[in-house]
Order: structure tokens, then sequence, then C-alpha cells
């Protein structure tokens, strides 16, 4: 496999190169205004000044001091309910119902 890069390949990159450079040279003054422009906004959005920031959520100091409710449900203990399943004290010979 030969990786050389053709004649016609360099001539394109070459003039790629040179309408880069020339662009940016003659566009200078807009490219540097808006990166300027973006940079503020972005430095900006990542270091907002004292007075834009959001106040932080404080909790009210009266619910640290009021005691807690007590808890209304009922205690009722577990209940069984019989279900259709095979005791051991069934009959041993009799069969099983699979389905």
């Amino acid at each position: 496999m030969n990786r050389r890069i053709s004649p016609f390949g360099i001539v394109i990159a070459v003039l790629l190169v040179i309408g880069i450079l020339a662009s940016i040279r003659s566009f200078l003054s807009e490219l540097l205004l808006a990166v300027l422009v973006f940079g503020g906004v972005f430095l900006l959005w990542k270091y907002p000044p004292a007075r834009w920031r959001k106040p932080r959520a404080r909790r009210p100091t009266s619910a640290f001091s009021r005691p807690k409710q007590k808890d209304r449900r009922k205690r009722v203990p577990f209940k069984v309910i019989q279900g259709s399943k095979r005791d051991d004290d069934d009959e041993p010979d009799k069969p099983h119902m699979y389905h």
C-alpha cells in the first residue's frame, strides 16, 4: 500500500492554507471581535459576578426545633392467608397437579 500524497492533493492543500491565511488576514478584526465576545460570554457564564448569583436556599431554623410527628399508622401484625399450595400434611400418594 503506497501512502504517498498525490501532486493534486498537495496543490489543493497549499491553496487551502493560502485561502485560510488570506481570509484570516483580511477579516482579522472581525475574528478578533468574535473571539472576544464569545470569550467574555463564556467567562461570565463560568464565573458570574456575586450580584448575579442565585441565593442559596436556607432551611428555616424553626424546622430543626420542631419535634418530630408520631407515626399515625396502625401497627398490625402480618396475617397469613391460606393459599393453594400443598402442605406436607396432605396425602403423599396423591398426584401433583402440574399445568
